[in-house]
């Protein structure tokens, strides 16, 4: 029974072990991409003086499209009222974060995934 135990114990350590480098790296470029698209959003909305439907609209496709994100569970916050140059606006993506190990007993962390950006407007009426 034992030998049985430390087998079972000892292929789910090993599992674990040999996944987490990919499922971290995964992990990485999910972040990556939900910062670049922020940005890009934010190099648009400076230009236009605020974060449009448009410019909202097309941050959630690009994210659902391109990088397999749930629409339903993005959640953008942006500065939606006109701001005029050297004004700053502010914007926000939280997406739903996935594992880093096959089996989440080891170091559960955050749940969602969340980026933050300042960026001052260029907009001149």
């Amino acid at each position: 029974m034992a030998a049985v135990l430390q087998k079972w114990m000892t292929l789910a350590l090993v599992l674990n072990f040999m996944f987490a480098p990919i499922l971290a790296y995964v992990d990485s470029l999910h972040r990556e991409a939900v910062e670049v698209v922020l940005h890009e959003g934010a190099k648009k909305a400076a230009i236009e003086g605020r974060f449009t439907e448009d410019i909202v609209k097309s941050m959630r496709s690009e994210l659902v499209n391109n990088y397999n994100f749930d629409s339903d569970k993005i959640e953008i916050n942006a500065t939606q009222s006109l701001t005029y140059r050297n004004e700053y606006m502010d914007a926000s993506i939280e997406v739903p974060r996935g594992p880093i190990f096959l089996f989440e007993i080891f170091i559960p962390g955050p749940k969602t995934i969340h980026k933050n950006t300042r960026v001052l407007s260029e907009y001149i009426n």
